[in-house]
């Protein structure tokens, strides 16, 4: 009786709301199809959102730009490793500084750079990873890679003239004495005035002299040296006393007694026993 009454009120439009209707079942096809059961359950069309994506593509492309520009370096993710180089923009000699230096070792890397070349301009230069070709190293200050270096590879030439300017090894004025200011230069000179030495000529032989007598004078036997030898030495008046009346004991070389007040130190014969 309900289903009756319900059916007559829905035809003569007594209701407020129709009644939904069910659709019928769809039995599932056994053929193979295209999607898989996770586009059967939310439809192939659905796009799935990723962690990664942008919430506006704008803005994405507005970092693109600003990065891109020819002024700004093209810096790599924060966190990365650097292999850092000093360069010499002057003939474009360069060599390696760090190896491992992160965006906040540059300025330090630029002082260091600096210091080793004092009066020269110097760029730090950067590469990624294990980038070996030097070619495309980074400058840190344009941007641009050391390629497009006007003065690239210049150092490499041979009939290339390096400006002194251009060079590594600190000149000689820029030191400076810390030890005290060097003496005046009157403390140079000398008080006393020296007379120059005048060397005296040495004697020439005598052309008439016979060889023999120029040998002994150049061997040094002249007449005062047979002067000298032919005066007797002096004796001296101690020895003169006899050894008896002498007061000073007299040491030589004899030690030993005369023979007749020697001693007899050998052993006497053996007496033979009866």
């Amino acid at each position: 009786d309900r289903g009756r009454i319900l059916a007559a009120l829905d035809a003569n439009g007594c209701r407020d709301e129709p009644a939904p209707r069910r659709e019928p079942l769809q039995e599932a096809s056994r053929e193979p199809d295209d999607g898989d059961l996770f586009d059967q359950l939310f439809g192939g069309d659905r796009q799935i959102d990723t962690l990664d994506q942008p919430d506006d593509p704008g803005e994405e492309r507005n970092v693109r730009r600003v990065l891109n520009q020819p002024g700004v370096p093209d810096f790599p993710t924060v966190g990365g490793e650097f292999h850092t180089s000093c360069v010499r923009t002057c003939d474009g000699y360069f060599f390696p500084m760090s190896n491992s230096a992160s965006l906040g070792d540059f300025e330090r890397d630029q002082k260091n750079c600096e210091s080793s070349c004092p009066g020269t301009e110097m760029q730090v230069f950067y590469s990624r990873g294990m980038e070996d070709d030097s070619a495309n190293m980074t400058s840190s200050v344009t941007g641009r890679p050391y390629s497009e270096l006007p003065t690239a590879y210049l150092y490499k030439q041979p009939n290339q003239s390096r400006p002194q300017a251009c060079g590594c090894n600190a000149q000689a004025g820029n030191f400076e004495i810390i030890g005290g200011n060097p003496p005046p230069p009157e403390q140079f000179q000398p008080d006393i005035e020296t007379t120059p030495f005048i060397p005296v000529p040495a004697a020439k032989p005598d052309p008439g002299a016979d060889p023999e007598t120029l040998a002994n004078v150049q061997g040094g036997l002249d007449r005062a040296a047979i002067k000298r030898l032919a005066v007797k030495p002096v004796v001296s008046p101690v020895s003169l006393i006899p050894p008896d009346q002498r007061k000073v004991r007299v040491v030589g070389p004899a030690f030993l007694p005369d023979p007749a007040a020697a001693i007899d130190l050998q052993a006497p014969a053996r007496k033979q026993v009866r």
